[in-house]
C-alpha cells in the first residue's frame, strides 16, 4: 500500500466536516509575494537581530570583569540564534546560496568531527592574525559557524571568560571572532535580500529581462521546493539517523545537531514551526484535490502531531532512549514528515500547476 493510500485509511474513519466555503486559491505570483514579505524577509530580520546580540554578548564575555551573568547572556543569545537559523535553514535559494554562506552559518553534517579537529589546530597555532576582522572568512567553513561556536561555548573544562592565561585568552577571542563572522554572514544575507539590486526584487519581478526567473512558475517552484527540502532535512537529521542507530545490535549512539548545547529539540521545533507557517502562508492547502478531501483534515493534524512529538524527543532521548515511547514518537514523526511532503509534492503542487522537477523528491 502506498503512503498516500495509507494516510487515506488513517483518516477514513473521521466524521465528515460540515460544508464550508472553498478556500481562496492564490496565484503563483501571490504565493511568492506572501512567502517573501510575510515569511522570508521578517525571519531574516529576526536572524540579524539575534546574531548582532550574540556578537555583542560574546565580545562582552572576553572582557575583564565578565561574570556568570555575562556568560549566561552569551549562552542565551546563542540559543536565540540557533532558533532563528532553524527557521531559515531550509531557504536555500537566493543570497544564502552564494559564497558558501549556508555552510558558514551551519556546517552539518559533520560525521568525522571536522569542526573539533580543525578548531584544535587553530587553538594550538594561536595565530593572532586569525582574530582580525574578516580573517576567519578565509578559513574552512567548518570553523566559521554555529557548530564551531558551540564547541567553544559549551566546553565545561574550558569555560569562556576573561583570563590572563594565553591559551584561554585566545580561545575566548576565537569564539568572539566566530560570533562576529556569523553576524557578518547574516548581514550579507539580509543585504542580499533587501539591499540595492535585491534578490527580493528579482524574485518578485520575473520576466524576459530577468536573468534568474522568466515567470512566476519558476519563482514559486523555489518556494515550494524549500518546504519539501525542509521536511527532508528534519527527517534526515533527526529521525532517520536515530531510528537507524537504535536498530543496530547493540544500539549505537548517533550525533544530532546542537546536542552539546542541549538545543537539538529547540532547533528541530523552530524548523517545524517555520515550515508549517510557510506552508500556510503559500496557501497550498487550498489545492487539495476534490477527490481526496481527507487531506484537508490530515495536514493540520500531522503538523500538530509533529510539533508534539518534537517537544518530547529531547527528554525521551535523555531518559528513555530506545524505549517503545521513544520509537513510537520517531516512527510517527517519520510518517507525518513523509506524509506532508508527499502530499505537497505529488498532490498539491501538481494541482496548483507547480512543476518541481528535481529527482531527490522522488521515491518516497
Amino acid at each position: 500500500m502506498s503512503l498516500v493510500a495509507a494516510m487515506g485509511v488513517f483518516v477514513v474513519g473521521l466524521a465528515a466536516a460540515p460544508a464550508a466555503a472553498l478556500p481562496i486559491r492564490k496565484s503563483h505570483a501571490t504565493m511568492v509575494l506572501d512567502a517573501v514579505d510575510q515569511f522570508i524577509v521578517p525571519h531574516i530580520q529576526t536572524l540579524t537581530q539575534k546574531t548582532a546580540r550574540m556578537n555583542a554578548a560574546l565580545q562582552a564575555v572576553c572582557k575583564e570583569g565578565a561574570d556568570d551573568a555575562t556568560r549566561h547572556a552569551a549562552v542565551a543569545s546563542f540559543a536565540d540564534t540557533v532558533r532563528a537559523w532553524g527557521s531559515l535553514d531550509f531557504i536555500r535559494f537566493g543570497p544564502v546560496s552564494r559564497n558558501h554562506r549556508l555552510e558558514r552559518v551551519l556546517f552539518w553534517p559533520d560525521p568525522r568531527a571536522t569542526t573539533s579537529r580543525q578548531l584544535n589546530g587553530l587553538l594550538a597555532a594561536r595565530k593572532p592574525e586569525l582574530l582580525e576582522a574578516g580573517a576567519l572568512a578565509k578559513q574552512s567553513v567548518a570553523v566559521q559557524g554555529l557548530t564551531a561556536l558551540e564547541v567553544l561555548l559549551f566546553d565545561e573544562k574550558a569555560p569562556l571568560g576573561a583570563s590572563t592565561e594565553e591559551t584561554a585568552r585566545y580561545r575566548c577571542a576565537l569564539a568572539s571572532a566566530i560570533a562576529a563572522n556569523i553576524d557578518t554572514v547574516a548581514s550579507e544575507i539580509s543585504t542580499g535580500w533587501t539591499g540595492e539590486d535585491s534578490f527580493r526584487l528579482k524574485i518578485l519581478t520575473p520576466g524576459s529581462d530577468n536573468a534568474l526567473y522568466q515567470d512566476a512558475s519558476e519563482t514559486v517552484r523555489d518556494v515550494v521546493k524549500a518546504i519539501a527540502t525542509g521536511l527532508d532535512l528534519c527527517k534526515n537529521r533527526f529521525v532517520t539517523p536515530e531510528l537507524t542507530a537504535l536498530d543496530e545490535t547493540p544500539p549505537k549512539r548517533v550525533r544530532l545537531p546542537f546536542e552539546r548545547a542541549e538545543l537539538t529539540g529547540e532547533f528541530l521545533t523552530s524548523s517545524l514551526v517555520a515550515l508549517r507557517d510557510l506552508f500556510e502562508t503559500t496557501g497550498l492547502s487550498a489545492y487539495v484535490p476534490a477527490d481526496k478531501p481527507w487531506m484537508t483534515d490530515f495536514l493540520p493534524k500531522a503538523w500538530k502531531s509533529l510539533l508534539a512529538d518534537a517537544a518530547r524527543l529531547d527528554k525521551l532521548r535523555a531518559t528513555e532512549r530506545g524505549s517503545e515511547a521513544h520509537l513510537h514518537a520517531l516512527r510517527k514523526m517519520r510518517f507525518d514528515l513523509s506524509g506532508i511532503r508527499l502530499i505537497i509534492v505529488k498532490e498539491l503542487a501538481p494541482n496548483a500547476e507547480i512543476v518541481l522537477g528535481f529527482n531527490e523528491l522522488d521515491g518516497d
